[in-house]
């Protein structure tokens, strides 16, 4: 059944037997009870799955990998007993504290065994049965997500993807291998991608996911994606969260740090689509407002203060910084070649167009009120140390762009940079960004990674000599699909000729924006190969699936956590079934291609872990100078079986590899503090910004060439509320009478407890312990006659779904709203997705900087007259070969 590791080591852990496995896979078919119900608790419960006794006696305690993208991360430890995962644990390396606080699992971490040892795992090589090499007819495309599936070994299907390939790039050029994705996945797929470097490239995507626009605006405006330390921002008086909602997006740590800054005497405010959970569980005030519209509101919030600003009795605006550190803010600060027509301050009041931006003018366009805007503007100027906390969410709308214009402009008006307890900034979503940058690295190359910024990559790094004609995200199905030109990343235009794809963990299919396009781009292809863990959308729709190991099953892995820790997994149990590792099937792969296997894998796993981890730096409480992290000695280097150099550190190597973590003990005046923007606030001119001017650009040209660049959507230099496509002004039929249209209602895409985008999407406790309905308010909910239950069929431009319905006053009336990551299930009669993917109601829609528009959607919402949904934890298993 197993293959060994790829450099021969057999002394690491109990393997997980194939008696075993099968028995948590029938239990994981059979239903949810066997796996514990309650979600936080996860299986940390008293009964086994597998009825073991889970006394750690007699069992090894394993860190272990959790690998989703979720913008957090937990501390995972597996319980392994006579060859059984019986228990899932977490960390208790120290005491936990508000200011060293353990780094918790949530309840999908403590579900990993239901993705790894489920039973939709993918156990080996397959082919679907009417597809046939060499494109054409033979390649039955139209039956991609609807054939059957025949098991073929590894060497037929490693000649088949590897002819498949040559074939490609003989007729078509390396073109016409498209790789989508984009977001390094921790499981390693950088091997597959750089075997197609090696050979000479391979079409790419380009666009940014998590951070929408603000990927692109961030370096161009000055404002960086990051927020104060955690410790600093207890001494905040005010924190106001704009769109965010860590309690369910990011889990973990982040919403307990926010809770320490409650206790600590904070304010809190949000300002939201919904009266989210982290809202309810931390915040004094609500302001709701509607999707893509944030920007218009931001801007009436600086006509209040630029209205109302009394510098000698009532300072509201920071003149000295706006002076000193900003450019284009007033006719008197602008860049020597523009119009000074065109500066912010004379937009806002309207001087030029006639329309001064007041909180009335807002409140039609954003619902929240006028005296609510006015008073939260008020509130934050007023306010010594007020901290502004935005999540990308309202980045990823159509006028994402000005949404970060618009918050830069607000923030150094209201005196909210560069100041403790201040700022004004995207939360971006990452774990790394938790409040500043590391206070830790690692070191080395992960296998010589195909990233160009990794730490230490040296002469490893290897780029896609493609790298011009990536393909917009938003761009990559209708290019295919229409038959239309696309603009590259050089600007000039391309014709898409993709004829094979593979797909390596990303599920893109089901996690971009239109996926009805995708699967009709999919079945259009010659070849779709897919390589994954577990039946997954991609693999669904693909004619060859290689089943890959997951992390669990290789040597481990060394990785960032918080700004604070290091976590060390290492391998829980031997590969299960025929799986490979990533990089043992480009290995594989390379022989058949004649890739160079020196330069695609120069180490063993093993080499590069412990390469990374010798290298590892912490922070000093200077602030400034970095020690080692591990103490090496000369014994430890041979009983890890490799190659190195001894060294003294702050902790012996092999102690780290048993805890599996290292965590930074926090004080409030340790010297690692961070606040954004401080030393550019104090000298400007001796700490310029990477921007065009080296100030903070509210007047930003390069912005407006960056977006002629892209060739979409040009924006203005200036924050501007620009009505998005698909925004609220596109659900009336008439604007001026406000007559609703065919599409009535805002459509947001939320984060969920329930998955990480669509990782842990098979897994039934997680299904069963958090529902995925359809959020609509009360009010629209008695227009419509829905009630709490009732199936619903959600149809936008692009796509339908059905769902059940969740009446709630937590979402703003006009606005519905529901989970993202769920695993599409197409009636192939009516087209509908059952599961409720939310990227079949999203579609591409083109964007100034080339991000996707997740959250300007516009739908309707239709009673379901046919069979009403089963709850989605009692759905079968993908299981494609069962096993007796």
């Amino acid at each position: 059944m197993a293959n060994k590791p790829l450099d021969g080591s057999t002394a690491v852990n109990p393997g997980i037997t194939r008696r075993s496995l099968l028995k948590w896979s029938s239990l994981a078919a059979a239903g949810v009870a066997a796996l514990g119900t309650t979600g936080c608790a996860g299986f940390n419960e008293s009964t086994s799955p597998v009825g073991s006794d889970v006394t750690a006696e007699g069992g090894t305690w394993i860190p272990c990998s959790c690998w989703a993208d979720c913008g957090s991360k937990g501390f995972n430890k597996a319980l392994v007993k006579n060859g059984e995962v019986v228990r899932m644990g977490t960390d208790q390396t120290h005491e936990d504290s508000p200011d060293c606080p353990q780094l918790r699992a949530c309840a999908r971490g403590r579900s990993l065994r239901g993705m790894i040892f489920g039973a939709d795992r993918i156990k080996y090589p397959m082919k679907r049965k009417n597809w046939q090499p060499g494109g054409g007819e033979n390649a039955h495309g139209e039956l991609r997500g609807r054939d059957e599936w025949e098991r073929i070994s590894w060497d037929e299907a490693l000649q088949l993807v590897s002819d498949e390939i040559k074939r490609v790039i003989a007729e078509y050029g390396n073109e016409g291998i498209l790789m989508p994705g984009g977001v390094p996945q921790r499981l390693g797929d950088f091997e597959l991608g750089r075997m197609m470097y090696l050979m000479g490239g391979c079409l790419e995507q380009t666009g940014a996911v998590s951070s929408g626009a603000w990927t692109e605006m961030a370096k161009l405006i000055g404002l960086t994606e990051n927020t104060n330390d955690r410790m600093d921002l207890r001494k905040s008086d005010l924190i106001v969260l704009w769109a965010s909602n860590p309690a369910w997006s990011r889990t973990g740590a982040p919403t307990y740090d926010y809770l320490q800054c409650k206790n600590a005497g904070v304010k809190f405010i949000s300002v939201d689509v919904h009266y989210n959970a982290t809202a309810r569980a931390l915040t004094d005030e609500f302001i709701a407002v509607r999707p893509g519209t944030d920007a218009a509101m931001l801007i009436a919030m600086c006509y209040v203060l630029l209205t109302q600003d009394d510098p000698e009795n009532d300072p509201l605006v920071d003149w000295d910084f706006l002076d000193r550190c900003c450019i284009g803010f007033d006719a008197d600060h602008m860049p020597e070649d523009a119009d000074p027509k065109d500066n912010f301050a004379d937009y806002v009041l309207g001087t030029y167009d006639g329309q001064p931006k007041t909180p009335e003018w807002a409140s039609e366009i954003c619902g929240a009120p006028a005296e609510s805007i006015e008073k939260l503007a008020l509130e934050i100027a007023r306010t010594e140390r007020a901290a502004i906390i935005m999540s990308p969410a309202p980045a990823r709308t159509g006028s994402g762009a000005q949404l970060c214009q618009a918050l830069l402009s607000f923030g150094a008006m209201a005196g909210c940079l560069g100041k403790p307890g201040c700022c004004a900034a995207s939360d971006a979503g990452h774990a790394w960004m938790q409040g500043g940058w590391n206070t830790l690295h690692k070191g080395g190359a992960y296998l010589g990674s195909i990233l160009k910024d990794t730490v230490g990559a040296g002469e490893l790094y290897i780029g896609n000599p493609l790298e011009h004609k990536k393909v917009n995200v938003n761009q990559m199905w209708t290019s295919i699909v229409n038959e239309e030109p696309y603009i590259g990343l050089d600007g000039k235009e391309y014709e898409n000729p993709a004829h094979l794809i593979f797909d390596r963990h990303e599920n893109f299919l089901n996690q971009g924006p239109g996926t009805m396009l995708g699967i009709e781009a999919y079945r259009k292809m010659d070849t779709v190969i897919a390589a994954n863990i577990v039946m997954t959308t991609t693999c669904k729709y693909a004619d060859i699936v290689l089943p890959v190991t997951s992390m669990w099953e290789r040597y481990g892995v060394f990785e960032q956590a918080y700004r604070e820790q290091m976590i060390w997994t290492s391998q829980v149990c031997e590969p299960l079934f025929e799986c490979k590792s990533d990089l043992e099937i480009a290995l594989a792969l390379a022989d058949y291609l004649g890739v160079d296997k020196q330069l695609l894998a120069p180490n063993s796993e093993k080499q590069t872990v412990f390469n990374t981890v010798a290298e590892a730096k912490v922070l000093n409480k200077d602030g400034v100078t970095w020690d080692n992290l591990v103490t090496i000695t000369e014994s430890d280097i041979q009983e890890l079986g490799v190659e190195g150099t001894p060294q003294e550190g702050l902790v012996p190597i092999l102690d780290l590899k048993r805890d599996g973590i290292y965590t930074i003990e926090r004080t409030e005046d340790d010297g690692r503090n961070y606040v954004p923007l401080k030393a550019f606030r104090e000298d400007p001119e001796g700490n310029p910004l990477k921007t065009q001017t080296g100030k903070l650009e509210i007047y930003c040209k390069a912005a407006v060439e960056k977006s002629r660049s892209f060739g979409f959507v040009e924006i203005d230099p200036i924050a501007k509320y620009v009505p998005p496509t698909e925004g609220y002004e596109s659900t009336f039929a008439d604007w001026e009478t406000k007559e609703k249209g065919e599409y009535p209602y805002q459509f947001l895409n939320l984060h969920i407890l329930r998955h990480s985008h669509s990782t842990f999407g098979n897994v039934p406790n997680l299904r069963e312990a958090f529902d995925h309905p359809l959020y609509m308010n009360p009010i629209d909910a008695q227009k419509e006659s829905f009630e709490t239950g009732d199936t619903v069929l959600v149809t936008s431009h692009w796509g339908k779904v059905l769902r059940p319905v969740l009446v709630t006053d937590i979402v703003t009336p006009g606005v519905v709203c529901m989970g993202q990551g769920a695993w599409v299930e197409i009636d192939e009669e009516t087209g509908i997705d059952k599961a409720g993917c939310s990227n079949v109601l999203c579609g591409p829609n083109l964007t100034s900087m080339g991000y996707q528009s997740w959250n300007t959607c516009v739908v309707r919402v239709d009673k379901w007259d046919g069979e009403p949904l089963a709850p989605d934890h009692l759905w079968d298993a993908r299981e494609v070969f069962k096993e007796d």
